[in-house]
């Protein structure tokens, strides 16, 4: 639990969860888009229907960059298969 705090609240990791919303609202017209783009540049695939529908509902609540945050930490993200 510790090391998912520390990564969670890594300036690495709030630098580039910056950066990517800043990226992902430059490029994308909307919210459906930038959530698609998200998750292929992070999971490189893309996200399901259900996944859309949370991670839509949860940027629209937190921000994009707090939902790159989500990404960035997901265990899909952080260990590999």
């Amino acid at each position: 639990a510790l090391q998912a705090l520390t990564l969670y609240n890594n300036n690495f990791v709030l630098y580039h969860s910056k950066a990517l919303a800043t990226h992902l609202q430059q490029k994308q017209p909307d919210r459906g888009a930038q959530i698609r783009r998200a998750v292929h540049l992070i999971h490189l695939r893309e996200p399901t229907e259900d996944e859309i529908d949370d991670l839509t509902s949860y940027a629209r609540q937190h921000g994009l960059a707090a939902l790159a945050r989500v990404l960035f930490n997901s265990n899909e993200f952080v260990y590999l298969r």
